[in-house]
This record gives C-alpha cells, sequence and structure tokens, in this order.
C-alpha cells in the first residue's frame, strides 16, 4: 500500500511537469521581444552598451539603462542559433527549471509529495499567464537559486554561501529586479541573528560581497539606483500603473474584467489558503519566513507582473505550514473518510492536469480565454508582421507615428525610428503621458500637427484607438492603405502615391475569403444550429482550434469604416466556420443589417442575441424600433 501512494504521486507529479512544459510552450506574445532583439544585435554589432536611446525620434537621446542587456545579447545568440522557435523552446526549459528548483526546496524538508504536488498545482495556474518569453523569467530563477542557497546554510549549516555574491553579479545584468536579491539575503540574516542569537560575520560578508557585486553592471550606480525608479510604478499617482494593465492590481475591478478567470482564481485560493495555515501554523514559523511573505504579499497586491514573485516565495512557506497543520490531526488519519482521500486524492489532480493537457494541445485552452497559441516560434496573431513587411517591401521610408505595441516590432523589423515603443524606462512619464492623452477627441490631429508624420499605424481593436480612428479619417490629406486583423495604415495624400486606398473587399478575397454569399447561403448560415454544449465539450479535447478572433476584428473595424458589405461576409465566415460567440456576432450583424435595409436579417439576428442573453436591453430596443419603422 505504501508503494502504491507513492508511486500514485509520483505520477501526479510528472504529470504536473509536464504541464509546466507544455503550458510555457507556447508562441512568443509579448510585445518586447523586438525591441530586446534589436537591442541585444546593437550592442554586438557597435561592441558597446546601450547609453542614449537611438530607436526613437520623439525621445531620442534619453538616458537608457538597460539592466536586461545580458538577456538581450543571449535572447539574440539564442535567435541567431535557432530562430524564434529556439527562443520559445529555452522559454519552457527555463519555466520548467524554475519549478523544480521550486519542488527541490521542499523536498529538502521532507514535505510529503501530496502536499507539495498541491502547492505545485495551484501555483501553475495562478502563474501560467506570465509564462512569457520576457527577463524577468532569469529573476524567477536567481531568486528560486538564491533561497535554496539561503535555506542551505540557515537550517543544515551547509556553507554554499560563495554561490550569493555569483547569482546577483548574473542577476544585476539581466534583469533590474536585482535588488530583490538583497531582500532575500537580509531577511535570512535578520532571522538568522534572532534565533540563533549570533551575528554571523561570515554569512555578513559573503552578503556584502554580493550587495557590492551588484555594482558590476555597465551603469555602476545608476545601475543599482535603477529599482527604485521601477518601484514608482507600483505607486498609484503613476501614470504607467493606470494604463499599463499589468501594473494593476489582481484585486482591482480593471483586472477581474481583463485578465483571464482561471489564473485569477488560482492566486485567490493560494492567497488565502497559504494565509489561513499561516496564521494556525505561526508559532512554527520563523521570522524570515513572515517577513518574505508578507513583503513579498504587498508586491503581488500591487501589481499583477508581482505574482510569480509572491508565488515563488511563499511556495514553500505554504507547504511547510500545510505540513505542520496536518500534524496537528494525527487521530484522523484512522477515519475512513480521510483514508480514502489519502489514498485517492491523487486522481483529481491527474484527471485534471491531463484533461488541461489535451486542450493545451488543440489550442482550445487559449482559444476560450482570447489570448495565446500552443506552439513554437512566433505568434503571428499578436505582432504586427504583415504591417512590417508591408513597410519594408513598400519601401516606405518615412516619419511614422505608431501606437505603443507596434514600437517594439517595428525596432525590431523596419529598423526606422519609431515614435514610441515599450521600454518605459527611455520613454518616461512625460512623453508618455502626453502620448496617452491623444487618446480623446482631437488628440491624434495634435501629433500630427507637432510631429508631421508619413504614415500613422495603430492596432484598431483597442476602445481607445476609435479616438485615433475617427480623428485620422476626418482628415481629407490621409488615406487608408492598408488593412489587417492587426493594424491599419494610413498616409498622408502626398507619400507614395502609388498606393492606392485599402479595397476592403479585395482585400479579404487576398486572404483567401469567400466574398460570393447569395441569399441562400446566408440564411443558411444564419439559421445554423449550434453543436450541442456536450458534444462541443468533448470536442474541445481532441479538435484543434484556431481563434477566429481576428476574422470579428477585421469584421467590426470594416463595419466602423461603412465597409457593410465586407463586414457582413467576415461575421457570416466566422459564425461559418465554428465561432460561438454568438451574442457579440449576432448583435453586430444585426447592426449591419440594419444600416443595409435589410430588416427581417436584422429581426432575425437581434431575436437569437436574445435566445443567448433574454435580457438584452439593446437587441430589445433595436427589435422595438426596426417594428416600428415598418
Amino acid at each position: 500500500m505504501r508503494k502504491h501512494k507513492i508511486s500514485a504521486w509520483v505520477v501526479v507529479l510528472i504529470f504536473l511537469f509536464l504541464l509546466v512544459f507544455f503550458l510555457s510552450l507556447r508562441k512568443i506574445m509579448d510585445l518586447d521581444i523586438g525591441f530586446h532583439l534589436r537591442g541585444g544585435e546593437w550592442m554586438l554589432e557597435n561592441k558597446s552598451f546601450h547609453k542614449k536611446d537611438i530607436f526613437t525620434y520623439t525621445v531620442r537621446g534619453n538616458e537608457y539603462i538597460a539592466m536586461y542587456w545580458l538577456y538581450q545579447i543571449f535572447l539574440f545568440l539564442i535567435y541567431k542559433l535557432s530562430g524564434y522557435a529556439g527562443i520559445s523552446i529555452l522559454n519552457s526549459i527555463l519555466i520548467t527549471l524554475l519549478f523544480y528548483l521550486v519542488f527541490l526546496r521542499m523536498r529538502k524538508f521532507n514535505i510529503p509529495l501530496w502536499i507539495s504536488s498541491g502547492v505545485l498545482f495551484l501555483m501553475i495556474f495562478a502563474m501560467e499567464i506570465r509564462f512569457s518569453a520576457r527577463p524577468e523569467v532569469l529573476t524567477w530563477i536567481f531568486m528560486a537559486l538564491m533561497l535554496l542557497t539561503l535555506d542551505n546554510y540557515f537550517y543544515e549549516r551547509k556553507n554554499y554561501l560563495f554561490l550569493l555574491p555569483l547569482i546577483q553579479v548574473l542577476w544585476v545584468n539581466f534583469h533590474g529586479l536585482f535588488i530583490l536579491g538583497w531582500v532575500l539575503m537580509g531577511f535570512y540574516f535578520l532571522s538568522f541573528w534572532i534565533h540563533y542569537k549570533k551575528f554571523d560575520r561570515k554569512f555578513f560578508s559573503y552578503i556584502l560581497f554580493a550587495v557590492l557585486g551588484s555594482l558590476l553592471n555597465p551603469y555602476t550606480w545608476k545601475g543599482i539606483l535603477f529599482p527604485f525608479y521601477l518601484f514608482t510604478r507600483l505607486q498609484s499617482s503613476s501614470v504607467f500603473k493606470n494604463v499599463i494593465s499589468e501594473l494593476t492590481s489582481p484585486f482591482s475591478k480593471k483586472a477581474i474584467i481583463l485578465m483571464p478567470k482561471m489564473p485569477l482564481v488560482f492566486f485567490y485560493i493560494f492567497l488565502f489558503s497559504s494565509l489561513l495555515l499561516l496564521i494556525l501554523t505561526f508559532k512554527k514559523r520563523k521570522i524570515h519566513e513572515f517577513l518574505l511573505y508578507f513583503a513579498f504579499l504587498y508586491l503581488s497586491c500591487t501589481a499583477i507582473r508581482n505574482v510569480p514573485l509572491f508565488l515563488i516565495v511563499s511556495s514553500q512557506i505554504f507547504a511547510l505550514s500545510m505540513l505542520d497543520f496536518s500534524k496537528k490531526f494525527e487521530k484522523l488519519k484512522e477515519n475512513s473518510i480521510f483514508k480514502f482521500l489519502k489514498h485517492t486524492g491523487y486522481v483529481l489532480p491527474m484527471l485534471f492536469s491531463f484533461l488541461i493537457l489535451l486542450r493545451i494541445s488543440t489550442n482550445v485552452y487559449y482559444v476560450e480565454r482570447g489570448g495565446g497559441n500552443f506552439g513554437i516560434g512566433l505568434d503571428y496573431d499578436v505582432h504586427p508582421v504583415g504591417t512590417a513587411d508591408f513597410i519594408l517591401n513598400n519601401n516606405l521610408k518615412g516619419k511614422i507615428l505608431n501606437d505603443l505595441n507596434h514600437g517594439s516590432w517595428f525596432i525590431w523589423r523596419v529598423r526606422e525610428p519609431v515614435f514610441i515603443d515599450g521600454r518605459l524606462e527611455v520613454i518616461k512619464e512625460k512623453f508618455f503621458e502626453r502620448y496617452h492623452r491623444s487618446y480623446s477627441p482631437g488628440g491624434l490631429k495634435k501629433l500630427i500637427f507637432e510631429y508631421t508624420p508619413n504614415l500613422v499605424v495603430f492596432d484598431y481593436s483597442y476602445p481607445e484607438a476609435l479616438f485615433w480612428d475617427r480623428d485620422i479619417k476626418s482628415m481629407p490629406d490621409w488615406r487608408i492603405i492598408y488593412w489587417d486583423s492587426k493594424s491599419v495604415i494610413f498616409a498622408r495624400r502626398d507619400f507614395a502615391p502609388h498606393l492606392k486606398r485599402v479595397n476592403f473587399m479585395k482585400r479579404i478575397k487576398e486572404m483567401g475569403i469567400d466574398t460570393n454569399f447569395t441569399d441562400q447561403k446566408i440564411w443558411s448560415i444564419l439559421k445554423k444550429k449550434p453543436e450541442s454544449g456536450f458534444i462541443h465539450w468533448i470536442k474541445r479535447f481532441f479538435k484543434k482550434r484556431k481563434s477566429k478572433i481576428s476574422l470579428l476584428k477585421m469584421a467590426f473595424y470594416a463595419y466602423l469604416s461603412l465597409e457593410f458589405k465586407c463586414s457582413e461576409i467576415l461575421y457570416l465566415t466566422a459564425l461559418d466556420r465554428g465561432c460561438r460567440l454568438y451574442e457579440n456576432i449576432y448583435f453586430n450583424l444585426g447592426a449591419v443589417y440594419f444600416f443595409k435595409g435589410e430588416y427581417d436579417k436584422a429581426v432575425y439576428c437581434y431575436e437569437r442575441v436574445l435566445k443567448e442573453s433574454p435580457h438584452n436591453l439593446r437587441a430589445i430596443e433595436m427589435i422595438r424600433r426596426i417594428k416600428s419603422m415598418k
């Protein structure tokens, strides 16, 4: 029986590590990938570190303290060796390594597999939203390595303290959050001093060497001060915090609306369970455990991007608290219910992990939450690859006014100075505030007047982009020359005169979309019965799915551009291809048919909306309005 229990939880653990590997094996989504690759390439070409910005024309000459410089070089070399696919695979390996280090910390304390598996299970799903190819992944690994080193010394007197300066020197050159290493070492040293009533000079000297080792970066004192600047972004007064979604609190209304629900739910479960157990076992806890838990809890509450930091630090504290708490109920081990859970408790996490693995492999896991794609290489649904290629292929040499989402990729591919990009440490608050204010009536016009660009490029799928779209369309000297599922490009009337205004119907034909829709075919698609929920649910585990969101985005933009026929075809195509966002599609189709004067189709679409959402007041009002017109 003992062997059976151990082997079962080992299988659970294997499933969990498979889950980590495949959840992190996703196409590259991070919008910063462009400037990181270009930054690494530039440093190798020029044999110099970044000092002043050269990648924008708006804040050119601003100080550029790139504390992730070594990550950029490392990333670029991986790209040269194995392309974007190599970056995806490496990122997955690094994240899997991180979870192994977290597990290793728990094993050093002989924490049972059922406890460590449970903690890892919660941690994986609370953290996976941040499994992107970003330099912060290295911060996670350096944190785990440092915690292992400190645990070895604090609990077992194993002297691997010489590793602390080495970890710190690497950390300071890979990512700007290296100062967290100081925090970890300081908390452990203080706890050691209090618990053992001894000022350990050896311990202190290695910490001092590690702190001084942080000066071994290209920016010396300025590099040391950089994390304190980053900390200002967590303050409520920061313009970045109010705009950048990853800087919002996981408890904020914005996070609850915008973030996928599963990671948030698992984070809440992890947080409140660990906090409760910490309180119940507080007599067993060490000083550094309290300091670490609450310091990193504060960080996680200020910004979503800090949630992984809390999970990494508190995972062992959670597991130890759970172990200590379980020892209080030894008598329960004879209870039949406890025995049943003890010997079959592994079934649920194993089954859940297996089902999630199936959903990842079919891409359903990402499609249903509206973002991401399983696989390796670049995610073409996220990056403006086609937009950059259009600019390059047509040799459009001119000043570009771009939005934040395009800047990084243009730095990498277009190789022309951009208006703005995601290097917020370069852009600074003053200019970012001006940029953010442009998302208001007349805001884009002011930027065009001030900077006189030849091209205006933006991602039209964000609600704020409607202000830019309205402004540019109201200016007769501008025309749209490119449109895809990611971007639009507008050019001045006298710039690149060989490029005509986009023909929307011709554009979707070039994409391979059938534009020959008879009235009979339209009705057959509109009246198509949805697949039963159970059958659809079963298929999601075996049939590969690709997101239809790009069709919906293009359909909506065609509608905004008064290209109603094109919009209709795109919405119908999405329906025909199995998109199940029925309420959204039928409501928008109802609006299309209303403006086309096809009122019978419009009423039918709004009635289909009411089948999905019987209390949709807008659909009820449109039906009443149409019927009153007849």
